[in-house]
């Protein structure tokens, strides 16, 4: 299923790169943390072709971003499930360009289950916990179910345990995002 024209993107730029996907068809869905010092990151496309979006918007203590394309893309959108229901040990897939462009090749897909839903002091963020081994990279990428909906965004991996903050939160959080926090290029 990621294989094909589904694939996840990855978003490079001079000082970080980390994974995307598109969750409408001009929407893509990354890490705040993976453009906040790019002035002018780039989507690549699995042929090589790339784009540098026409918008960015985003909240930094959310740690999401989407980056908005000037062209519509309607064979690459990946649905979300919203609201997010999971049952325990369901097999989950998380996908994207580990170690960025260092690693050539295509997407990495790693699966597990889904083991617990999490979140942390003083945030108001909800994180799926699973028994995949991100690797940096992947951050920004898609977790999918069995059925190929997105069920969170690839977030922070450690031995076996890794984090995604849920799918749902992307349509609670992004009416409040802003270009502010974004890195902009003055000409």
């Amino acid at each position: 299923y990621l294989r094909g024209r589904y694939s996840p993107v990855p978003q490079v730029g001079g000082y970080s790169e980390g994974s995307g996907f598109f969750m409408t068809e001009n929407q893509v869905v990354t890490h705040f943390h993976v453009i906040a010092d790019e002035p002018s990151p780039k989507i690549i496309f699995p042929d090589g072709s790339f784009i540098t979006p026409e918008k960015i918007v985003g909240d930094r203590n959310s740690d999401l971003a989407i980056l908005y394309t000037q062209e519509n893309y309607p064979d690459k959108v990946l649905p979300l499930m919203d609201p997010i229901g999971l049952i325990e040990q369901e097999p989950l897939v998380a996908a994207g360009y580990a170690l960025g462009t260092n690693l050539k090749g295509g997407i990495t897909i790693q699966k597990g289950e889904f083991a617990a839903f999490r979140n942390t002091r003083g945030s108001s963020t909800n994180y799926i916990q699973t028994d995949i081994n991100l690797v940096p990279g992947m951050s920004g990428g898609p977790l999918m179910d069995k059925c190929g909906q997105v069920v969170g965004v690839n977030t922070a991996g450690l031995s076996g345990l890794s984090l995604f903050i849920t799918a749902d939160q992307i349509n609670y959080f992004s009416p409040g995002f802003t270009d502010t926090d974004v890195k902009k290029i003055t000409v």
